[in-house]
């Protein structure tokens, strides 16, 4: 329903049918967007599932997808990225200090609630206002668990237009914690975004694997892709390359993965100013993805990717089980 009213700035819903307006007043979360375009191509690019887990904190916003245990997608938008952010305080919990006194203590960065949300829904309600050249505003509300994610949109132009969207949540889907520990990894490369993206945008896309090669040695860092028959394209990068803004290698590893698994990161990567690539000695690449979002506010996108097993070297298919 569109209205032509202002509405953000008074923080209410005008639309009395709307399912949570009888309890509006014990909202739990409620954050702005002076502009959500940025946030809209970063949730866009990591729909690669419909379903996604939302982990509210008292530092910003996290969205997590994750298909198969094979390949992982978090979308971190800070508290800095929103104009207005409030949520209900956070759970504490008891430590005791060296007094031998029992204190509560809190950790911003702890979910101080989850849900699952149908990301594709919460998109398709988001792009409602994404046509032309006007700036929009978005407003989320959560009341809490088993209540819908109200999202406001107000377009800034002379029609003033206005909408709201409720859009269902469900239990907190089950995700896997990748956890990469210091004694485990390998290699940690930072690269320029943009230049990174267009080397990749240059491979083979119908191929089915691609190989990741860091090492301490020459070429230091190989990427290379492999089609069904074979056939293999490759890019080297040293150490000293313009592309590289910092590189640490402990030992040389190589390994395989699904080239459709980095077609997902590929959507992320356009948006991307820096990237941040670590490996473990289990193979395990973690890609975080800085992409700015204005002049004092960034949002972050990590993927964590699986590498193929001995045995899917000729079969790249990889079970959801």
């Amino acid at each position: 329903m569109l209205h032509t009213k202002p509405l953000l700035a008074k923080g209410v819903l005008h639309n009395r049918k709307m399912l949570t307006q009888s309890q509006f007043s014990q909202i739990q979360f409620s954050a702005v967007l002076n502009s959500y375009t940025m946030f809209y191509n970063v949730a866009k690019a990591i729909n690669f599932v419909d379903n996604a887990t939302v982990q509210l904190s008292a530092d910003g916003v996290k969205v997590v997808v994750e298909d198969c245990k094979t390949v992982q997608a978090t979308a971190y938008i800070t508290k800095a990225c929103f104009s207005e952010y409030e949520i209900a305080q956070p759970r504490k919990r008891k430590s005791t200090a060296m007094d031998g006194e029992d204190h509560e203590t809190a950790d911003d960065n702890e979910p101080l609630t989850s849900f699952g949300l149908n990301l594709k829904v919460f998109t398709d309600c988001l792009s409602m206002f994404m046509d032309g050249d006007y700036d929009s505003t978005m407003k989320m509300l959560y009341k809490g668990d088993g209540a819908p994610l109200v999202v406001i949109l107000e377009r800034r132009c002379e029609d003033e237009l206005i909408t709201e969207c409720s859009v269902k949540t469900m239990e907190a889907l089950e995700i896997l914690d990748y956890d990469f520990e210091e004694d485990q990894v390998c290699s940690k490369v930072s690269i320029k975004g943009q230049d990174f993206f267009a080397l990749l945008s240059e491979m083979d896309r119908n191929c089915r694997e691609v190989e990741l090669f860091i090492s301490p040695d020459a070429p230091h860092f190989k990427f290379s892709t492999f089609d069904e028959l074979g056939s293999e394209s490759s890019f080297e990068i040293t150490n000293s390359s313009d592309m590289l803004i910092s590189f640490h290698s402990t030992e040389t590893t190589t390994n395989r993965y699904q080239f459709a698994h980095f077609k997902l990161v590929m959507k992320t990567l356009a948006l991307a100013s820096k990237i941040a690539l670590r490996t473990n000695k289990d193979g395990l690449v973690g890609l975080q993805v800085m992409i700015e979002n204005s002049e004092s506010s960034n949002i972050f996108v990590e993927y964590f990717v699986m590498p193929l097993c001995d045995g899917d070297a000729n079969d790249t298919a990889i079970s959801c089980d």
